[in-house]
């Protein structure tokens, strides 16, 4: 029983060294609000986005209107600008993801001929970066699909590299940032449902590798004490 106790604490050791690398921050909408998001430059408590639930996940409903529809803003020192300025210091070392959902049967005929989704950040420095237009589009559905009655979902996970490029240094250790959600469409009562907004550290393989050589080693030395 000891050594199986070391083994489980060394490995807990191991993965909250991972952990403790970099700050995250989700907005899961659980609470029943939109937690903070607000207009896309406005204050967060400039508008309230519905919460709807949905195959029993709460998602915030954003109906299109202009381009950036919805952003979040820090607020002082919270785990949101925290995790804003790791991502801005290890760009291709954190990735920003969310989940969307598209019911295309809610409004037949008025979501339009096509839809687009994108994000995009912006420092209190006045630093802009967005994901979009061009390839950079994280989302896209044509007009065949938004007439379809049909549902449409997905996850996007982009690191931060992977979505904007090189990083502006003036997003560089900020006392304010924002992040923010972008919807390019022409349907009258076109809505996307938006959840588990993620901003979080990917592990370094250094510290994968790490993980497989301790546990690997604890391992062989729980085989030999049952010797």
């Amino acid at each position: 029983m000891k050594t199986i106790f070391t083994l489980a604490t060394a490995a807990g050791l191991v993965l909250g060294a991972i952990h403790s690398q970099g700050q995250s921050v989700t907005f899961d909408f659980e609470d029943g609000t939109d937690q903070g998001f607000g207009t896309g430059f406005g204050n967060d408590a400039s508008k309230s986005f519905p919460i709807v639930n949905i195959g029993g996940s709460l998602r915030m409903e954003v109906p299109l209107g202009g381009f950036q529809v919805a952003g979040r803003q820090s607020q002082g020192s919270d785990a949101f600008l925290n995790a804003m300025n790791a991502g801005a210091a290890s760009p291709s070392l954190y990735t920003i993801s969310y989940d969307w959902y598209v019911d295309t049967s809610l409004s037949p005929g008025n979501y339009g001929s096509f839809l687009q989704l994108g994000t995009y950040i912006n420092a209190g420095s006045g630093a802009y970066a967005q994901d979009f237009p061009g390839s950079g589009k994280d989302v896209e559905l044509n007009g065949t699909q938004l007439a379809s009655g049909q549902v449409f979902s997905g996850t996007v996970t982009e690191s931060f590299t992977q979505k904007y490029g090189a990083i502006d240094p003036g997003f560089l250790a900020q006392t304010f940032q924002r992040f923010g959600l972008i919807m390019n469409g022409d349907g009258s009562q076109l809505k996307v449902y938006f959840d588990n907004i993620t901003i979080q550290a990917v592990p370094e393989p250094t510290c994968l590798t790490l993980l497989g050589v301790s546990l690997s080693a604890l391992l062989l030395v729980r085989r030999n004490s049952k010797r």
